[in-house]
Formats: C-alpha cells, structure tokens, sequence
C-alpha cells in the first residue's frame, strides 16, 4: 500500500510561492520526496514600464543539425565490451605575465603560483588515481604542472608542444583578434590542435580494462576547442565560454563512443577573491 504524509506548506520570497512537499512510502519501505509548487505572479511586478521583446524575433532552441556521429574519433572499429571508461581532466594554467614579449618570459605571477597549489591540493584531495600526467611546452603550463606535481608526486610528466596555446579555427561570432589570425597561421593552428584531440581525446582502447585517469595542463583555447569537439558541438562556438585559471574542465569517455562532460572550468577549489581568467 502506497501512501502520502504531507510535511510542509510555505510561501517564499516576493513571488508569492506555496510549495508542498510530500513524503512518499510504500509496501517495500522505499522514501522519496515530492515537490509541487503554484507560483503567483507578484502583484509589484515592474514589467510593463519596460520595452518587451517582440515575440516574432525571439531565438527558438537550437536541435543538433546532425545526428550523433558515433566513429568521430575513427575508433568505432575497435568497440569492446569491456566498461572501462577513461576520465580525461582538462586543467588551464595559472595566472601568468602576459605583457612579455617572448614566451618563455610568460611566466607565472605571484597569484599564479598560488592557483596552481590549490589546483594541486583540490586533485590531491580527490584521492583520484591519476594514471597519466601531461603539460604543453609553455613555460606557464610547466610551471602549473610542476606545482600540480608537488601533491602528486609522478615520477615523470609528459610533454606535448602540440598542446601549446594556439587559435584553433575561427570563432562565430568572431573575436578581438580573429581578422589579424585569419592572416597568419590559422591552418598550421587548426592541423595542430586537431593532431592534439585525435591524440588525447579518444574512447578507451580494445585492451583497456580498468578506468584511467589523465591530467593534462594546457591553455584555455585548447581546452574550449576540445571541449566543442568532443562534445560534437560546432567547432567555431569555441569562443562562446570562458576558463578560469587552473580550472578543470572534466571529460568522460565511453567505450561505445559516448562523450559526458561532467564540468568545464570548474573553479571551486580555489577561493573567490585569488580568481582570475586574464
């Protein structure tokens, strides 16, 4: 026999809102909670001194032009049955001198350093088993991973000049700089960060048996453009979203393909006032 207990009525805030919840049990000792609510319009509404959209310009939701390409990564091939799933964690770099002129003179400032400990504690903290760790070439980057290193403690760390910063494809809308880049690289750019994502983000290999963990630090471009493509999101909405510094980004790969993002820039670990993203 299946039965409700009312708990609660209130009304909340300036909206007038009663909300009911309810306690849910049945035969087999199973609970739940149900939430219904009736919400008013406040009788203050301010709306109407306001100039209101015209509702035949309103943007409607946007469905995907395509559907799932399940061999994106060209691997679809080599399906297995095994459930093992690789976690792939995206973290940008710390804070770093960008008026410098060279890049190996683009080091990381005072509050980049300190980014990077608390990167590095947060990742400790997890009590993760990471089983790779990668940095680009950058000097920023291989200081935030060095630091990283510091609560991690792998006896080597990867390096890939392919995960260096770069303009991966021209962004829709276009940037501050997109007309300038369209002039110079941009092909070169687009090849090498494409010869990046193949590289790392891919479904688990046919002998792949356990959950692998990976740590790759690089730089927010990358991360976005590789966020978008794992994501089969359009390419040039890369742009769109911004990182913090030492945020991470956090992938999920399937065997069969699939692609979950469990959170991009996640930037909890470190505290509100030492944030930044330029």
């Amino acid at each position: 026999m299946r039965f409700f207990v009312k708990l609660a009525t209130s009304t909340v805030g300036v909206l007038c809102t009663t909300a009911s919840a309810y306690y849910l049990v049945d035969g087999k000792n199973r609970y739940g909670v149900l939430f219904a609510a009736t919400i008013a319009q406040s009788p203050n509404d301010n709306s109407s001194k306001f100039i209101k959209p015209d509702p035949r310009t309103l943007s409607t939701p946007i469905q995907s032009s395509e559907r799932w390409n399940w061999n994106w990564d060209g691997r679809h091939s080599e399906t297995s049955k095994s459930r093992a799933v690789r976690h792939i964690y995206l973290v940008r770099h710390g804070q770093y001198q960008t008026r410098m002129k060279f890049e190996d003179q683009k080091q990381l400032t005072e509050l980049g350093n300190e980014q990077a400990d608390w990167a590095g504690r947060a990742l400790a903290e997890s009590k993760i088993s990471f089983t790779r760790f990668i940095q680009s070439g950058l000097i920023r980057a291989i200081q935030t991973a060095t630091i990283i290193n510091k609560y991690l403690r792998f006896n080597k760390i990867e390096q890939d000049i392919d995960l260096n910063e770069g303009f991966p494809i021209l962004p829709e809308p276009g940037g501050r700089f997109a007309d300038d880049v369209a002039k110079g690289r941009l092909e070169l750019e687009t090849a090498r960060l494409e010869r990046a994502f193949h590289r790392y983000i891919h479904r688990p290999l046919p002998n792949q048996t356990e959950d692998s963990h990976e740590l790759i630090v690089c730089h927010a471009n990358v991360i976005r453009y590789f966020v978008c493509r794992a994501l089969q999101i359009p390419a040039d909405a890369w742009l769109r979203f911004n990182l913090f510094h030492c945020s991470i980004t956090h992938l999920v790969l399937t065997s069969d393909g699939r692609v979950i993002c469990y959170g991009i820039g996640d930037v909890g670990h470190v505290p509100q006032d030492r944030r930044s993203y330029v």
